[in-house]
């Protein structure tokens, strides 16, 4: 019985401590995090490690972060090369997605992705103009 009333007390404070959670804006956003490659509308590169995409047909955008500096010598215009694995075209973790960028006349430069994340409205409203795919 004391047990029930330790797990039901955990369970409340659980529960009074979720909306102070959900309210971070640096937190990002709720829901599914997949996104279809054939919905891909714009890229930007944020830095060296990060790329933003706009996916359509709400405009969300999702940032890609890179474990190393692929996208060094690259530049916003540079085109993508995009393959996903396992015979669909949606997105939703690292692995489903085998990232290019090919850079000028030179070859393509292979880019690890570490992590995908789905930015809130806000998020994407602070990003800089020229970041903001």
């Amino acid at each position: 019985m004391q047990r029930l009333i330790v797990l039901a007390s955990a369970a409340i404070l659980c529960a009074a401590a979720a909306p102070a959670f959900a309210a971070d804006p640096a937190k990002p956003a709720a829901g599914p995090q997949c996104f279809r490659v054939s919905q891909i509308q714009n890229h930007t590169k944020g830095d060296a490690k990060t790329l933003y995409l706009s996916v359509k047909p709400k405009r969300q955008v999702y940032r890609l972060g890179m474990s190393g500096s692929c996208l060094a010598g690259a530049n916003s215009s540079d085109p993508l090369v995009l393959e996903t694995v396992g015979g669909t075209d949606m997105v939703c973790r690292p692995l489903d997605l085998d990232l290019k960028v090919k850079v000028g006349a030179g070859g393509l430069t292979p880019c690890i992705i570490k992590d995908i994340t789905r930015l809130t409205p806000d998020q994407v409203t602070a990003l800089p103009p020229k970041v903001r795919p």
